[in-house]
This record gives structure tokens, sequence and C-alpha cells, in this order.
């Protein structure tokens, strides 16, 4: 970082300033010294002008002209080298009238914040009986969600950027396919069952769907780190592995039975839309591990499906997620 050589530099011009300089330096024995010192070099009376910046005994328009008169005061062999000197910079502001005269960027200290991203999720679903994930009465392929929505991720620290808390808002679609020409539908009043359709169902199955509006939350860690390259003058990330483990609430919003059939030379679609007694709050765990911007998700409803059902059936879903 070269701050230091840029404000030289720019006071290295200010001639009509040197009066000024002079008087400043003149009334402040440590800067006299520092300034008729044939010992010291140039790195060490700048280092004097910030000691004096620091302790405010100067202001920082001061040093800038004291700092032409000991550039003025080197020889041309004893100039440093910008390509090879850093000079410290701790003026306490990181911007100038010098800085925005040059387009440069002065400050160069990584920092992190809150980042907000759309994303999108997709993969296959199904329910665990009694806790069993074995032998579903639903297909495992054809059974699958969707969700997307938008999730932040606000760092524990502005100066480390591996652990976190991600959260967010999302729509997620849990699908359910049957099998065997089977379809959903009531048991009494109060239980939601699959049974035999009455009709024969295309490709033997019908397609159940809840809508939910859910708020995810969960600790976050990820390698992906940015660094300053002084080169350009610009910040770079450098993606790295991230996962969490957490969970979310959600709320259900929509609940739909779609049967297709064909009866005769006709095709016909179906959509049968009431409560089938589903849980209207959902709650659950999620775990997820890969890149920052493509992950493997897992979730767990810790909720059943159904409210009243004598077995419980709870929800789970594994897929990849990716962050836009």
């Amino acid at each position: 970082m070269k701050k230091l050589l840029c404000i030289a530099l720019l006071a290295f011009g200010a001639n009509a300033q040197n009066t000024d300089a002079v008087n400043y330096i003149i009334n402040n024995q440590v800067l006299k010294t520092a300034y008729e010192s044939e010992m010291l070099t140039f790195k060490e009376k700048i280092a004097v002008v910030n000691e004096q910046v620091s302790e405010d005994a100067i202001t920082e328009n001061q040093a800038y002209q004291i700092i032409s008169l000991i550039m003025a005061q080197e020889q041309a062999e004893d100039t440093v080298d910008a390509a090879d000197e850093n000079y410290d910079y701790d003026w306490g502001k990181e911007t100038s009238p010098f800085d925005f005269a040059m387009a440069v960027q002065m400050d160069t200290i990584v920092k992190y914040g809150t980042k907000t991203t759309p994303y999108l999720a997709f993969g296959v679903g199904n329910v665990a009986t009694d806790g069993a994930f074995a032998n579903s009465e639903f297909g495992y392929m054809r059974s699958n969600y969707f969700e997307w929505g938008v999730a932040a991720r606000t760092p524990f620290s502005k100066t480390n950027n591996k652990w976190g808390i991600r959260y967010g808002l999302g729509f997620k679609y849990n699908g359910l396919a049957t099998t065997q020409n089977r379809m959903f539908g009531l048991r009494g009043e109060n239980q939601t069952v699959t049974m035999s359709a009455p009709i024969n169902l295309r490709k033997n199955y019908a397609y159940f769907r809840n809508t939910y509006v859910t708020i995810p939350i969960s600790l976050d860690f990820t390698t992906t780190s940015k660094t300053y390259n002084e080169a350009n003058r610009r910040f770079t990330t450098k993606e790295g592995i991230n996962f969490g483990i957490g969970g979310y609430v959600g709320y259900n919003i929509n609940s739909k039975q779609h049967l297709r059939y064909e009866v005769g030379d006709y095709k016909n679609y179906e959509q049968q839309k009431g409560d089938w007694n589903v849980n209207d709050f959902q709650y659950g765990l999620t775990a997820y591990a890969g890149k920052d911007h493509f992950k493997l998700v897992f979730k767990y409803d810790l909720s059943p499906v159904f409210s009243n059902n004598a077995v419980d059936q709870n929800y789970w879903s594994i897929g990849l997620q990716l962050g836009l």
C-alpha cells in the first residue's frame, strides 16, 4: 500500500506552501530535529510526521506541506522506489481531496459485510413413515420439490469471513407421487390417506403438492475470502468450500392434488384444491455443503405432513441449490 508515497508526490508540487511548512517545522522541535537530521532516512522522517499527526501536534494538511519539504531535501539517489517500498498510513481517514483528484481508492483493508443473493433449489423428496425412510408408498423419483427465494449471509466478524449466519425468505413446493393407480382421499373427516382411484390415472399415479412460505436460518462456514490486488487496485474474491447446519419454519399456503386420466378419446386434467388436513405450520432441520454458489442440500420436516393421521409422515428432500 503506497498511500503515503502518493500523498508525498502530490505534496511535492505544492511549492507555494513551502513557507508555511517551514514555520510548522520551526515551531515543532520534534519535526525540526527530524528535518535537520542527516542520520534519519526518508522513511524514518515520514514516520516522525505520522507520529505527530497521530498525537494531534499537526493536522493532515500541515503534514502534506511538511512532506513536500522533506522530499525536496532528499537527493535523487536517495528517493524512494515506489515499486519496492510500502509506507504505513494511519491518519484515521482513508480518503482525502488528494485521493479524489487521483481517482485512487485508498482503502485497501479487506472488510466483509452482509451479502444477499437469490437462490434456486430442486431435487427429489418423499416421506419418512414413523421415522423409516425405506419402503415408502410414494415414488422416489417422481416425488420431487422445488424452492426459490432470497438468502442473506452476515459474517460474525467484519475482518474474518469464515463463520456467519445465513437466513432468508423463500417458497418451497413439496410434491408426492402415488403408485399403483392410487390417489389421495379422506378417511372419515380428518385423515388423509391414499386409496385406489376409481379411474385409470395416466402413468398410474396422482401428484399431490404443498406450497410453503419458508424462513431458513443456518450457522454457516466458508473458506471464501477476498484479497486486495495492488497491481490493479481491486479486490478479488477466491471461492472456497461452504457448509452449514440449521433449521427452518414455514407456513402452508396451498395444497392441491393433480389428476391426469383418459375417458374414451379424451385426455383430462383435474386439480383438487382443499385443506387436505395438511399441517398449517412446518418446521425442520437442514444441512448443506458445497461451493458458495453450488450446494447439496438436505431437509427434514420435524412436523408431519398431515395433522391427524394415525401414522406420522415427515417430508424430506435432497437436491441441488444454486445461489445466483
